[in-house]
C-alpha cells in the first residue's frame, strides 16, 4: 500500500487570508504536509527580469520572485513541536538583514536556522507563534524580496497530509 500526498491550488488576496489559514490549520491537526505561496508577477515582468553576468554564464538564474514556504510542527526535519517557514528568493547573502532594512524583521523569538544565497532562508517561529501572524510575515518578507513588481495575487499550493492508497 502507498501513501499519495494530493495537491491543492488556489489564489487569494491579502487580507482575505482564511482559505490559507484554514488549509494550515488542517496540516498542523495532521502534523503532514506543507503550503508554498507564490506571488502573481505581471507577464512582461517575468520576460525582463534582471539577470547577473555569473547567471549568464553558469545557467543558474533564480526566480525574480521569492517562493514561501511553511511546514507544520512535527513533520519535515525540524526539531520536535516547530514549525518551519522557508522562503526561496532572489537577494542573495544576508536576507535576514536586508529584510530587516526592508521593514520587515524576524519577529523575536524566531530562530535562523539558514541563510544562504542560493538554498534561501529557513526559519522556525517560536512556541508563541500564531499562524495568522506566520502568514502575515511570509507575506510581507516574499513581496519585500521580490526583485519585479507583483500583482498582488498569491497562490497557494497546499500539499496535503497523506492518504492510503491501494495503488
Amino acid at each position: 500500500m502507498r501513501r499519495r500526498r494530493t495537491v491543492e491550488q488556489f489564489e487569494f488576496r491579502s487580507p482575505a487570508t482564511a482559505a490559507v489559514l484554514e488549509q494550515m490549520r488542517v496540516l498542523a491537526d495532521a502534523r503532514d504536509g506543507w503550503i508554498n505561496l507564490l506571488p502573481g508577477v505581471p507577464e512582461d515582468e517575468v520576460e525582463a527580469a534582471p539577470t547577473g553576468i555569473f547567471s549568464a554564464f553558469f545557467g543558474n538564474a533564480q526566480a525574480p520572485v521569492s517562493m514561501c514556504t511553511w511546514m507544520p510542527a512535527g513533520s519535515a526535519r525540524a526539531r520536535p513541536g516547530e514549525q518551519t517557514v522557508g522562503v526561496l528568493h532572489p537577494r542573495g547573502r544576508y536576507a535576514v538583514s536586508q529584510l530587516s532594512r526592508l521593514g520587515v524583521a524576524v519577529p523575536p523569538g524566531w530562530r535562523v536556522s539558514q541563510d544562504h544565497a542560493r538554498r534561501g532562508l529557513i526559519l522556525h517561529p517560536g512556541p508563541e507563534a500564531c499562524a495568522p501572524d506566520i502568514l502575515d510575515w511570509m507575506l510581507r518578507a516574499g513581496a519585500a524580496l521580490a526583485v519585479v513588481p507583483l500583482t498582488g495575487v498569491w497562490q497557494a499550493r497546499v500539499y496535503l497530509p497523506r492518504q492510503t492508497s491501494s495503488r
